[in-house]
């Protein structure tokens, strides 16, 4: 068995044995409900679903305007003071580093639907990459050629930390929820929070994006856009205008017609405007009621 894998037993098996003892202790310390659990107990599953659909969209926005728009693709420059939060909102929610989930993506975007795309539903089928995506990402992520991505990608020292200690956020915010909301409910929200990414950024583009829509681009793969799924694609800032994004990867807006809306990017217009980012990639002029130039002449929908 090799080293790396009896690490990962290890770390799991603390992980299950400190959490145990926590969901055994809390109670006596804080009680049952912590400190703000009550809140739960009238309507409850109405208020976990509005909470984890706000934190769905505070993740995957920080996802696509950190480690997406400026750190992969560098369409823009994101100041330290905005930066900075987003990433350790994605290290607590999703044990994610931006050096990881560049490198695999920068990797994705070379080899797009081709039998070396660690997440493409026309190669491994839209199901697996739907439900068991989170899996692939982590094996892609220690690929050979993935690391010499890694390698190559500038870090600062907290950057490299986070990628070297990705569980310890998601493990001390987990212990928090459970102080504030209780055992139970607390660690309802730790599962909730941590399936945010595998469902909505994984499945939500990757499987749905490169498997269902139109596209107005031939963009040399799969990727389609489905933007027109308003309610999800808000949820998960703009990403679902897919096609738009790998025919123009350096563009930080992702929406090219007047029914395609990117709330990714009214984010960073606003924080253009007080100061905090910088544009440095070229949005392609389009015309809002027409096909885009070198586009194909007919939308369609295909599945």
């Amino acid at each position: 068995m090799k080293n790396s894998t009896l690490k990962d037993i290890a770390l799991y098996t603390w992980i299950v044995a400190g959490w145990t003892a926590c969901f055994y202790l809390i109670p006596g310390l804080v009680g049952d409900l912590g400190f703000f659990g009550a809140w739960f107990e009238d309507r409850t599953w109405l208020k976990f679903g509005a909470l984890w659909i706000l934190t769905a969209h505070v993740t995957i926005t920080c996802m696509s305007l950190s480690f997406h728009r400026g750190h992969t693709h560098q369409s823009v420059k994101i100041h330290p003071l905005v930066d900075i939060p987003m990433q350790l909102v994605l290290w607590t929610i999703t044990s994610m580093s931006k050096l990881d989930w560049v490198s695999v993506h920068v990797y994705h975007h070379a080899h797009s639907d081709t039998p070396k795309d660690p997440h493409s539903p026309s190669q491994k089928g839209l199901l697996r990459v739907f439900f068991l995506g989170a899996f692939d990402y982590t094996q892609a992520k220690n690929w050979p050629e993935v690391r010499k991505i890694r390698a190559r990608i500038p870090a600062t020292a907290l950057e490299r930390y986070i990628a070297d200690h990705t569980f310890q956020a998601p493990i001390i915010g987990g212990i928090l929820l459970m102080i504030l909301f209780g055992p139970l409910y607390g660690s309802i929200l730790t599962v909730m929070n941590f399936a945010i990414s595998p469902l909505f950024a994984v499945g939500g583009v990757n499987a749905l994006a490169h498997a269902i829509g139109y596209q107005n681009y031939d963009a040399k793969d799969e990727s389609r856009n489905i933007g027109f799924l308003f309610p999800l694609n808000w949820v998960i800032s703009g990403e679902l205008d897919h096609n738009n994004h790998h025919k123009f990867p350096k563009s930080p807006s992702f929406s090219h017609r007047w029914y395609e809306f990117d709330i990714g990017w009214v984010y960073l217009r606003i924080l253009k405007r007080i100061g905090l980012v910088q544009v440095t990639g070229t949005i392609p002029k389009v015309k809002a009621d027409h096909a885009p130039a070198n586009s194909q002449s007919e939308v369609a929908f295909v599945s």
